[in-house]
This record gives C-alpha cells, sequence and structure tokens, in this order.
C-alpha cells in the first residue's frame, strides 16, 4: 500500500522512501529464498530431469499364434476364423487386469488360441478412477502403429510393470512410455510423435464409451460369442478366469 502523502509536505522526505526501497529488497529476498527451498525439497540440490526407469521385459509370445487387427481397429489374437470370439475389456492400471495378464493368460492362450478354437480381442475399457490408463491404452496403440506383434509386446510389458508406473504424473508418464518403446527396440522419435496425436485418444475414448455402455460390472470383463459372462459370483480373477474358460468349453460343445 503507498504511504498517505504528509499533510503541509510538497515532496515526501528522502528517508521514507530509501526505508521503503529496504522493505521491497528485504521481502524479495525473502520471496527467494522461499522459492529455493520449495525447488530444493522436490528435486534436490539440483534441477535434475525426469528419470526414466528400466523395464522387466515379459517373455515373448508364441510366435505361431496368429496376431491381427480388426476393422474398428482392435488388435487380436489367434485365427480369424476361430469356432469361438471371446472379448477381453480391460484397464492397464487396473491391479486384477494386471494379474489376469502376467499369471492366467498365458496358460489361457496355450489352452484355447494356440489350439486354434479361440480368438481373443482385447477392447480398452479404462476407468475413470485411473489417470493413466488412458495414456496407457494410447501408447499400447501406437506400439501397435509399428507393428500388431509390438501392440502385444507393450501390452504385456505394460502389465508386467504396472507398480512402475500406475503413480506417475502425466508428463513422467510420457517419457517413460518412450523409454518403453525404446527397450522393446522400436522407433522412439515415431513413438513420441504418436502418442501425442488427438485422434488417438479419440480411438481409445470410443472404445470407453463402448464398453461402459455395455454396462460392464469392472474389469477385467469377457464376453464370449458375443455374450457377456455374468462374473457376479467370482471372488477372484482366479474365479472369472474359470468362468471365462466354462463358457467357452460350452460354445465349443465341450
Amino acid at each position: 500500500m503507498r504511504n498517505p502523502k504528509p499533510r503541509g509536505r510538497a515532496v515526501q522526505s528522502a528517508a521514507p522512501v530509501a526505508r521503503l526501497r529496504n522493505f521491497y529488497v528485504a521481502f524479495a529476498v525473502i520471496a527467494l529464498l522461499i522459492v529455493v527451498g520449495v525447488v530444493y525439497n522436490i528435486y534436490g540440490t539440483t534441477a535434475e530431469p525426469v528419470k526414466t526407469l528400466e523395464a522387466t521385459i515379459p517373455a515373448p509370445r508364441n510366435a505361431e499364434i496368429p496376431m491381427g487387427k480388426t476393422d474398428d481397429g482392435r488388435y487380436y489374437l489367434g485365427k480369424p476364423d476361430a469356432a469361438v470370439t471371446v472379448v477381453e475389456y480391460a484397464d492397464y492400471q487396473c491391479p486384477g487386469c494386471a494379474f489376469y495378464s502376467n499369471s492366467l493368460s498365458a496358460a489361457f492362450e496355450k489352452d484355447f488360441i494356440a489350439t486354434g478354437d479361440v480368438r481373443l480381442i482385447f477392447q480398452d475399457f479404462p476407468l475413470a478412477m485411473h489417470v493413466n490408463a488412458v495414456p496407457a491404452a494410447i501408447a499400447a496403440r501406437c506400439a501397435g502403429e509399428q507393428s500388431v506383434g509390438a501392440f502385444w509386446q507393450f501390452n504385456s510389458l505394460l502389465f508386467t510393470n504396472q507398480i512402475q508406473w500406475k503413480e506417475l504424473e502425466t508428463a513422467a508418464f510420457k517419457l517413460q512410455n518412450v523409454e518403453y518403446a525404446g527397450q522393446l527396440g522400436l522407433d522412439k522419435t515415431a513413438f513420441a510423435a504418436c502418442i501425442e496425436l488427438p485422434e488417438n485418444e479419440r480411438t481409445v475414448r470410443d472404445f470407453q464409451k463402448k464398453s461402459n455402455a455395455l454396462g460392464l460390472p469392472g474389469t477385467p470383463s469377457f464376453a464370449v460369442q458375443g455374450a457377456i459372462v455374468d462374473a457376479s459370483s467370482a471372488k477372484s480373477v482366479d474365479d472369472i478366469d474359470a468362468l471365462v474358460r466354462a463358457a467357452i468349453n460350452k460354445a465349443l460343445g465341450k
């Protein structure tokens, strides 16, 4: 606040001006020290760039299993003309989805996909509560732009390393995804450009809306031959897997 002009004086004396100037200098110094302290607490003694982490690279999928992409942009494993089609609705940040991918999917592929009986389609269903689910889905799809096999590699890598990235801030997660792409031998420059394209987020959001419209109870969820598997009785992901297997066997007439 400016000091009021003293009555009876045409000009303010030099002493108050000097005191005011000293006050502002002291205030500026204190403010600078506060800012330095905040930066120090966040970044340490130096403002280092965000560090990325080395991923655990999952084992490659069975090279003999066919893979491709549907006309509407979903990736699949298995023969296109398989007797049974299964759709997996999943969220990359969902712990149950990670458990399924890391612990149960290999046996499922061996028992149903490698035999030629089932084609598995992966459909993005990022839940609103998971802030990194949409960026993760975009990243996997951008890997898929380089090759269908790269999509499935990135898909597995995200689930395998979920604990590593699930709480990263958006900017840090983007950098981490580019690093993941490099660790898989992908073109990092093309990948980094791809994850920034608005149309890729629109695609993921579109699948999110379609999944929500089905009234799914959560993730992971599955549909066998177009019918959502009722997993209301399931108490674990293992139970969901058992219900899906039963529905497939029924569809196969076993």
